[in-house]
């Protein structure tokens, strides 16, 4: 009787109830970030279906479309190594072209990291691995806004989109003995569709919207003159690189005023 009531009182305990809370608020925080996943998952489901079958016709196997997924997880790296592959290009020359696709995420990762130096390692590492493209855009966003959705948002957010591009594309890779014409569907427009809304969502939800629009015109503009003369991928990275600069001096300009 005596333990049972010291496991009781030890249940009841102040730091009992404070370590119930954080738990409860740490799985809150998750959900928000699989809840603000789901535009990310819809424009994955159509571009996930699409390289599935693209792969599939392309001679790769269903579980090594899910492993490639799984490891590599970037749309415009995987459709290339894919071609590649198709091609008989040998594989040193496919990890320097992944690299040279991927570059960007250095970028990426330099604007996240002095959001996220207090976390632990192994966080730092799940939110790096996981980073892309659109879960940048949505994690940007909420951060030019002033709020820092924490680990558990991150996590949230990254895990959700990843497993729904595993599953999408493994999907595909099952249809693509079937479907062979992926634009008759208006699976080629998916990806530019959610890049759309993701932009418009996150300049409305900027507090300078004229610096915003105006940066996100001279990025588009730098990326579509850029890859009339660059890679695609450079293009992208000098587009964010000069957009970037261009709104931190508006916005500045617009401090000082």
């Amino acid at each position: 009787m005596r333990r049972n009531r010291q496991q009781a009182g030890t249940a009841g305990s102040p730091g009992a109830a404070h370590h119930g809370a954080c738990r409860d608020a740490r799985a809150e925080r998750y959900i928000d970030g699989v809840r603000d996943a789901v535009p990310v998952i819809m424009g994955y489901t159509a571009i996930g279906l699409a390289f599935g079958m693209v792969a599939k016709t392309a001679g790769v196997t269903v579980p090594e479309v899910a492993l490639m997924s799984l490891i590599l997880y970037a749309g415009s790296a995987q459709f290339v190594t894919v071609g590649l592959i198709a091609a008989g290009v040998p594989a040193g020359a496919i990890v320097v072209t992944i690299f040279l696709v991927n570059v960007r995420h250095l970028l990426y990762s330099a604007a996240i990291s002095p959001h996220v130096r207090h976390l632990k390692t192994w966080q730092n590492a799940l939110i790096g691995a996981e980073l892309t493209d659109e879960t940048f855009a949505l994690a940007s966003g909420r951060l030019g806004r002033g709020a820092f959705p924490g680990a558990g948002w991150f996590l949230g957010l990254n895990n959700a989109s990843h497993a729904a591009w595993i599953l999408c594309t493994s999907l595909g890779a099952v249809a693509g003995g079937s479907i062979t014409d992926t634009r008759a569907l208006g699976f080629d427009f998916a990806l530019a569709a959610m890049f759309a809304a993701l932009l418009v969502l996150q300049i409305a939800g900027r507090p300078k919207l004229l610096a915003a629009v105006a940066a996100a015109a001279v990025g588009g503009a730098v990326a579509l003159c850029g890859a009339l003369i660059l890679p695609a991928s450079w293009a992208i990275v000098t587009a964010t690189l000069i957009a970037a600069t261009v709104g931190m001096v508006l916005e500045g300009r617009a401090e000082k005023a």
